[in-house]
């Protein structure tokens, strides 16, 4: 009983050692991305270290964070610019359709409605942008194109992200206590669907009687 209380392979250490791993990932995640421009980078050794480490039970998770995250900071910088300022300017319109339904305009519910399903798939995008900059080496023009495909191809996938972000979000808008925890959870949602959809486009490895 006593050996395995205290081997760091039993089940209670293995979880209290993924706990610790959500808690530490999400406060480097919160810290690396306050400058906005580093946002990319962040969310992309997020999602490495998470569906690499926490997912798969391995040790190392921090070191994977930072090692993605240096390996990704150029790119994903520029990334983050391209799509925070496209977010900004795709958000106007979401003001004005909001002010027109607090005025009781006509139609306006409607217009909301519309726009609120039009603004999946650039945010489907933008969820998807930075998993496969942490799994897959593209130019910067080809990452925007095969998120922006990958928004529409899997479209439940893309729903479901766009929906459980922007929860998130609102969560921790409201609550301050849950980004301890909330940033990591989400990448670990998103991994049981988008590792399934990744493995799909990754070279598995040959045989050994054929390298």
């Amino acid at each position: 009983m006593f050996s395995s209380l205290f081997n760091p392979e039993a089940p209670f250490w293995r979880l209290m050692g993924s706990l610790v791993d959500i808690l530490a990932l999400s406060l480097l995640w919160v810290f690396t991305s306050l400058p906005l421009v580093t946002l990319g980078p962040a969310t992309a050794a997020l999602y490495d270290a998470t569906a690499r480490c926490v997912r798969q039970g391995k040790a190392g998770a921090l070191s994977r964070y930072f090692s993605t995250f240096r390996r990704e900071l150029k790119q994903g910088a520029v990334l983050s610019l391209i799509f925070l300022v496209a977010g900004f300017l795709l958000l106007i319109p979401l003001r004005f359709f909001w002010l027109a339904v607090l005025g009781d305009l006509s139609g306006a519910r409607i217009a909301l409605a519309a726009y609120s399903i039009f603004l999946v798939l650039p945010l489907g995008a933008f969820c998807w942008a930075f998993p496969i900059l942490s799994r897959f080496t593209f130019s910067l023009f080809g990452i925007v194109k095969v998120s922006f495909q990958c928004s529409i191809a899997y479209l439940p996938a893309t729903f479901l992200m766009v929906v459980s972000a922007v929860a998130a979000g609102l969560v921790s808008a409201l609550y301050w206590a849950p980004v301890l925890i909330l940033p990591c959870l989400l990448a670990l949602l998103w991994t049981c669907f988008l590792e399934r959809i990744f493995d799909k486009y990754t070279p598995s490895d040959p045989p050994a009687d054929e390298t």
